[in-house]
């Protein structure tokens, strides 16, 4: 799989090297089950047609550049785990847009023209509540019409679990109220993070409120389950768990204790 990140200065020069694709968009992060319907079924008709698939996302997150810096963003899989787990889908080209006040401000219109069919997309794949172009003014009543005759469209439709929709916000929700069951079962699979011994959680990723979880921890090559408590900013004691001085840790999570948090000394 190839990254390219894309912006302003370098969009006319993406615009004549990429081949005939379909793409997938979405911020995707996360990558939740919804997320994955939509990659397999751009990947389903990138293969029908012969064409390589193509994921866009946009960094940094489109709420913490529209406020200016002061919103801050709570990621749920930083871009290179995003890589990896887009590479095991079958993306052959992960498109990374700036998403900057400049092009905030495209029309929708122009964002098609552009982004879309300006960088040879063929076919376009995404969910249901899609928007694009200033103020969201773009949805999936207008993606195929605003691409005039470029590219086809293919609406995923919505992907629930219990009656509502999988989203990221909705995991975030499930994470600060501590019910990993829940987050896990949105994501399709467990939530991992990635700690470090020298500086804590690594950036772009979640911890769940402060409390007592039943954890997997793999550092070193080694991998062990027990308990960790989350404590208070973006803080873990591992007093019960020993890791090693210098190996980066990949933490699973499984479920909440009900033994409560205890306070680092």
């Amino acid at each position: 799989m190839k990254t390219i990140e894309i912006n302003h200065d370098n969009l006319n020069h993406w615009q004549l090297s990429l081949p005939d694709h379909v793409i997938a968009l979405g911020f995707f992060d996360g990558l939740h089950s919804g997320h994955q319907e939509v990659i397999r079924t751009a990947k389903r008709e990138a293969d029908r047609r012969g064409l390589p698939l193509s994921v866009m996302s946009f960094f940094p997150h489109p709420k913490s550049v529209l406020s200016g810096g002061k919103k801050q963003v709570d990621y749920l899989m930083p871009i290179e785990t995003k890589k990896q787990k887009l590479k095991k889908l079958g993306v052959d080209y992960f498109l990374i847009v700036e998403f900057s006040l400049e092009f905030a401000g495209l029309s929708p219109q122009q964002f098609a023209a552009d982004y879309l069919a300006g960088l040879n997309a063929v076919h376009v794949v995404c969910g249901f509540d899609y928007t694009y172009g200033k103020m969201g003014a773009g949805n999936v009543a207008t993606l195929e019409a605003d691409g005039k005759g470029a590219y086809s469209v293919t609406v995923v439709e919505k992907v629930d679990l219990y009656g509502d929709k999988v989203s990221s916000t909705r995991i975030r929700e499930a994470l600060s109220a501590g019910d990993i069951g829940m987050a896990n079962r949105l994501l399709g699979e467990p939530y991992r993070v990635e700690w470090c011994p020298q500086n804590g959680l690594l950036p772009y990723y979640t911890l769940p409120a402060p409390g007592a979880y039943r954890v997997t921890i793999t550092s070193g090559g080694e991998e062990k389950t027990g308990m960790i408590n989350v404590l208070c900013r973006k803080k873990i004691d591992f007093r019960r768990m020993t890791l090693p001085e210098n190996a980066r840790t990949i933490i699973t999570w499984h479920h909440e204790l009900k033994e409560p948090a205890y306070s680092a000394i």
